[in-house]
């Protein structure tokens, strides 16, 4: 069955394959900024277990090999698009520190820089060219969010890996010039690839369900090119994805769809950057506990620490003490108790098992994790509903309240902290730190961003 324009993929598909979406300037400072992030989130991350598992996959099946030309960034080894743009994006998300976005709640760059890099590995892209692929990927991803979400999180579904490879559909769909009927086909087609499950998070499967995503959402948009058709109703269909995967107010469609072309999402939700490489959950607390650094807290003198925050963010967060690296990353109690101690968290720390320190076990042991039922579930940051802190010592209680974490548009990092945290994540000295830095700041201007997105000289990461 050919894809209808009346339904609300194919109103996505019309808006997105029409319109040249103009953003606000400091709406194109995310998203120039956020290149420059994910650019440094996959060189460092090509290095981890899981990145070097997955390439290994891919050169065992044939995807890795002399012939492809799509890179993977950090390492001397090409691939075939799809095979190139699931290693990076498997990479890029392998330290939960690269960026998301509230609507959707996924890790928006990720899945969609990687997807943008590789399906346009045989021509130059532009960084014009480049903005509107992943404007069109974070209108439909924004859009979607907003009609099933948050209940489709909250009922186990990883939203970076269902609603990530519908936006991913779109995205390649407009670099291949999709017309608005094949771009419906497009996102129809990419819903059934849309699968993911937070019951994964805490092992190497969750990095992976990303680049699944990339994957299938670049091959949607080959397959709608040429010709194929898939079921338009896919959003509001009885035994579709909102209700199958979300709830069945199917006038929350409606109302999300109809916000098309009034204001650019990303001018409404920006991007969220991480200055920490764990879940981004466990970041309004963290950003607490820099507060009672500079009141001078002595953690020793803790006697206990109560923690607040949506039940459903706790849920995400299962792990107590944690066992390994990739626990660690969704660790609530070891995460604050290395920024109370320490003001930060690197990988660095995490590489090294810092979760064994004593001084932190004695953190962790003297922790509890309230969690509490929201007013406005929709909302991933209610701001008269703060995650909250309550520091108990014997000289008296003190409690911070964190509307919204360090790098949210509303409490942005710094920019020399994006600066350290990509030389740090590049692995490079000051000098050449600081000339990639500025090469890369100019990428939205330039006539081929393949040629600034190279990999490192260094390729012990193969």
């Amino acid at each position: 069955m050919a894809a209808s324009s009346e339904t609300a993929l194919g109103k996505i598909s019309r808006y997105i394959s029409s319109t040249r979406i103009q953003p606000t300037t400091r709406s194109l400072e995310f998203v120039r900024d956020a290149l420059i992030d994910t650019y440094g989130c996959m060189l460092i991350g090509a290095g981890q277990a899981v990145a070097r598992k997955t390439r290994q996959a891919l050169i065992n099946s044939g995807q890795i090999n002399d012939y492809a030309r799509a890179c993977i960034y950090g390492t001397h080894y090409h691939a075939t698009p799809g095979a190139a743009a699931m290693a990076n994006a498997v990479a890029g998300h392998a330290l939960e520190f690269d960026d998301w976005e509230v609507p959707g709640n996924t890790h928006i760059s990720v899945v969609l820089f990687p997807a943008i890099l590789a399906a346009s590995c045989e021509r130059s892209l532009s960084g014009a060219e480049a903005i509107n692929a992943y404007l069109a990927g974070y209108e439909t991803i924004a859009r979607i969010g907003e009609a099933i979400n948050l209940e489709h999180y909250d009922r186990g579904w990883h939203a970076t890996a269902t609603i990530g490879a519908i936006g991913v559909a779109a995205a390649v769909s407009q670099l291949l010039q999709l017309d608005s009927e094949q771009t419906t086909n497009a996102l129809a087609i990419a819903t059934s690839r849309a699968l993911g499950y937070n019951a994964q998070f805490g092992s190497e499967a969750k990095p992976l369900q990303v680049g699944f995503a990339v994957e299938g959402g670049i091959m949607a948009a080959h397959l709608a090119a040429t010709g194929l058709t898939g079921q338009a109703h896919m959003l509001e269909h009885a035994s579709g994805m909102v209700a199958l995967m979300g709830h069945r107010f199917f006038d929350r469609i409606d109302q999300a769809i109809s916000r098309l072309g009034v204001t650019p999402a990303i001018d409404e939700y920006h991007i969220v950057f991480k200055p920490w490489p764990s879940c981004g959950y466990t970041h309004r607390i963290m950003t607490g506990m820099l507060e009672f650094r500079a009141r001078g807290i002595n953690p020793t003198s803790i006697d206990h620490l109560e923690l607040h925050l949506p039940d459903m963010h706790a849920g995400i967060l299962p792990f107590r003490q944690p066992t390994n690296q990739s626990e660690a990353l969704f660790s609530l109690p070891y995460c604050a108790a290395m920024a109370l101690l320490t003001g930060d968290l690197t990988i660095t720390d995490i590489e090294t098992g810092s979760w064994q320190r004593e001084d932190v076990k004695q953190i962790i042991a003297k922790t509890s994790i309230r969690g509490f039922t929201p007013k406005r579930p929709e909302l991933n940051y209610d701001p008269e509903q703060p995650d909250r802190i309550v520091f108990e010592s014997s000289a008296g209680d003190q409690t911070v309240e964190i509307p919204y974490p360090l790098g949210s548009p509303q409490k942005p990092m710094p920019e020399a902290q994006h600066f350290h945290k990509f030389q740090l994540n590049a692995g490079l000295g000051d000098a050449d730190a600081q000339k990639l830095w500025e090469q890369l700041r100019a990428w939205p201007q330039a006539e081929n961003i393949h040629s600034l997105l190279t990999p490192r000289p260094d390729s012990s990461n193969g």
